[in-house]
């Protein structure tokens, strides 16, 4: 993936500390009754620092007087603070492959230098952008802290990837359009409330977020292209955005139009099929190339249209994670508004053939937008040269262990993309096809 930027929460996500938020919070509102400021007024001090903001407005006490009573016990939190297990090893990773390396913290300036020189991981961060830095109005959850991070490095959304522990992390991610990885298992630093948001990719703690990285740096996206100079160019410029043009491969299947010259001008990998071999052999050949290349994922992608781009990094999502070795982009399980009966018939009756010869139902056996691991895509044999190959990838890796997932996408049809793909017809070659294979 055309990762250029990691952003990084500090608290929760590569360090933690023996006193925990709740104690914090707890020490903070004595000093404040202390002051003589009311119960009610202090509330429950979630969030603590907007709390104090409030209480300044309401009061006419200098606010700095009173966050100084936070910044001390942030300070003597870090005192005892110990980075996370693979936290180095991480951030070392990242600077290995070239990536710029932030900071986007809701911890004071001082406390934060603090933590950065006494694990000293100051090194690693190519920008660190604290609550101090920042406008009030602008500290994450709100998406001014994330903004003033991406104009700096003047990054596209797209190739940049926020990883925190609390849905503070995630919320100015997802509005201004960056992946987002989720740490989910270090509770110590990890703010005393929740927030309920999803992120594009979760892993349980540092060292599994080492593998992902891993996985996600090595992604290619296979594109089988026949005749599509009407869709190539909108397809490959949606993949760009989240993927190098050294990662997308589109293999020309023999194409009597432009989709060659199309797929060259996006500075894309394009192999070319000088006759038409079918989709089998269009994927065949892009993803022996993508394991040549030293694949820890392949993504394999329509030219046709009918797929987003966000539903394919859904459909990552579990392998990327170490979930499944295998994972299908159902239409059946999402949204069918838009696709054709006899499509939809036609499908059906294809899932129970492939069913019969795989020993596994997959409710979309014949959906394009698959994501395979190394591992299962090493031990695939495509024998298959035309469509019977989508049934054929699953029977094989059922065959050969692979944990399979479904994942729900929306089934997106043009006039175009109606004509494309299987019918009754090929769907009887299938069946005949799938027969004469496994009696061989």
């Amino acid at each position: 993936m055309d990762i250029q930027l990691v952003v990084f929460d500090l608290d929760g996500t590569l360090v933690g500390a023996p006193m925990d938020f709740a104690e914090v919070k707890e020490r903070l509102r004595e000093r404040l009754e202390k002051e003589g400021i009311s119960k009610e007024l202090i509330g429950d001090l979630t969030p603590m620092y907007e709390t104090l903001l409030k209480i300044s407005q309401i009061t006419g006490m200098d606010f700095e007087y009173l966050h100084s009573f936070l910044v001390e016990l942030e300070v003597e939190r870090a005192k005892d603070s110990y980075l996370f297990e693979g936290s180095r090893e991480l951030l070392e990773l990242l600077k290995e492959n070239g990536i710029k390396i932030a900071l986007m913290t809701r911890s004071s300036r001082k406390a934060t230098e603090y933590v950065l020189k006494k694990h000293d991981i100051e090194e690693f961060f190519d920008l660190v952008v604290t609550r101090d830095d920042v406008p009030p109005e602008d500290v994450k959850p709100n998406p001014g802290h994330l903004k003033t991070i991406l104009e700096h490095f003047n990054v596209p959304p797209t190739k940049v990837v926020v990883v925190g522990d609390h849905g503070y992390d995630l919320l100015p991610a997802k509005e201004l359009r960056c992946l987002s990885v989720l740490i989910t298992s270090n509770e110590s630093g990890r703010m005393s409330f929740k927030i309920e948001e999803d992120a594009n990719f979760e892993v349980m703690n540092v060292k599994e977020a080492i593998e992902l990285f891993k996985r996600l740096l090595k992604t290619y996206v296979v594109v089988p292209a026949y005749n599509e100079e009407k869709t190539i160019g909108n397809v490959l410029r949606d993949l760009l955005q989240y993927f190098r043009g050294e990662e997308i491969v589109v293999v020309n299947d023999g194409s009597r139009d432009r989709t060659r010259e199309l797929a060259q001008e996006k500075g894309v990998v394009v192999l070319t099929h000088l006759v038409n071999r079918g989709l089998g052999g269009a994927l065949g050949t892009g993803i022996r190339y993508a394991l040549l290349k030293g694949a820890e994922l392949i993504l394999t992608f329509d030219a046709d249209g009918q797929h987003l781009v966000d539903d394919a990094l859904r459909v990552m999502k579990p392998v990327a994670e170490g979930k499944a070795d295998f994972a299908v982009g159902s239409r059946l399980k999402g949204d069918v508004s838009e696709m054709p009966f006899v499509k939809r018939f036609g499908n059906f009756v294809l899932d129970f053939i492939t069913a019969v010869f795989a020993k596994k139902y997959v409710s979309d056996s014949q959906s394009g937008l698959r994501c395979l691991n190394r591992e299962c895509a090493s031990k695939i044999k495509i024998t298959c040269d035309r469509y019977a190959v989508s049934s054929e990838i699953i029977i094989e890796a059922s065959k050969n262990g692979c944990r399979i997932v479904e994942v729900p996408i929306k089934a997106v049809y043009t006039e175009y993309s109606k004509k494309k793909g299987t019918n009754i017809l090929e769907g009887v070659k299938i069946a005949f096809n799938l027969l004469l294979d496994r009696m061989r």
